[in-house]
């Protein structure tokens, strides 16, 4: 069975998972920093970025962050 896309599935309903001290005050500073509404958003952001890196791997794209002084790239990958 081929793997459907989650942006076309049904919502789900809200979820609670388990965070670590250290990881949850890293999200609560990433939500602040943002202007995130919640460090649910947050998470939602993250892991869209995920997917797009995850979809360009599968299609044999490769996506980039490029220092525009150095020239440096680095890889974004799973």
């Amino acid at each position: 069975m081929p793997d459907r896309d989650p942006s076309q599935a049904e919502p789900a309903g809200a979820v609670q998972i388990e965070i670590a001290g250290k990881t949850a005050m890293l999200l609560v500073h990433l939500a602040r920093e943002l202007g995130a509404e919640t460090p649910g958003q947050v998470v939602a952001q993250a892991l869209g970025v995920m997917q797009v890196v995850r979809e360009a791997k599968a299609r044999g794209h490769r996506i980039l962050v490029r220092d525009p002084a150095s020239g440096h790239e680095t890889d974004l990958a799973l």
